[in-house]
């Protein structure tokens, strides 16, 4: 387990177990997995705004104050999780940087069901990488919280790549990194916005909508009989 991030958690990197490793076992297609509201509960969603600033009226009441170009610069590793902090807010109120990591870290979970799809498919002998847009720093507090990569291993982070879905750019860095064609994986994601872009690369793809509609899905594409 990681250590847990005393200021921030810049210091933080990925395991080298944790990372995706390409085989040349090609028996099953790869299943690409996005990570943040698809194998786990992404607590910014999820009473972030309430707990964290109080504020109330949801996640929109947020965003009115929120710089979100600054996050998005975070993603793709454009500025560091200090900066990111100091410019969190368009007033540019303080924020306490290490309450939102630790609140986060306390926060994540797998979501229901698919932990359990997960183990079937490693089970199975499936293939599995995670597909991530999301913030370098961040995703160790993933790893550290649900051990993420015990079924299914990073392969790409935005905040490492220096983009993020839905760009082409995107798709190419992370089938390179599991070293497969387009019609050697499957892509699953809560993003309209990839999943059409996946399919316009010609890559197969399922939007996710919970593990129970999923489940029957990835199977008949993967060609499996009930796990």
């Amino acid at each position: 387990m990681l250590a847990l991030p005393t200021i921030g958690s810049s210091s933080l990197t990925l395991p080298a177990a944790a990372r995706y490793t390409p085989s040349r076992d090609t028996a099953h297609r790869l299943v690409l997995f996005d990570v943040m509201d698809t194998l786990v509960a992404d607590p910014f969603f999820r009473g972030f705004e309430r707990d964290l600033f109080g504020l109330e009226g949801g996640i929109k009441s947020l965003f009115a104050v929120k710089d979100q170009a600054s996050f998005l610069s975070f993603e793709r590793g454009e500025i560091t999780e200090a900066e990111h902090f100091a410019t969190y807010f368009s007033d540019r109120r303080p924020v306490d940087g290490q309450a939102v990591t630790s609140y986060m870290l306390e926060k994540y979970e797998w979501l229901p069901g698919m932990r359990e799809l997960a183990t079937d498919l490693r089970a199975a002998g499936v293939p599995m990488a995670a597909f991530s847009n999301y913030p370098a720093p961040w995703a160790p507090l993933v790893e550290q919280s649900v051990s993420l990569s015990t079924l299914v291993p990073w392969a790409f982070i935005s905040g490492e790549a220096g983009v993020r879905k839905p760009s082409r750019e995107a798709f190419e860095a992370a089938l390179a990194a599991v070293g497969r064609e387009a019609s050697g994986v499957i892509f699953v994601d809560d993003s309209k916005a990839n999943t059409d872009a996946a399919a316009s690369l010609g890559i197969a793809s399922i939007r996710f909508e919970g593990a129970d509609s999923c489940r029957p899905l990835l199977l008949e594409m993967l060609g499996l009989s009930k796990l």
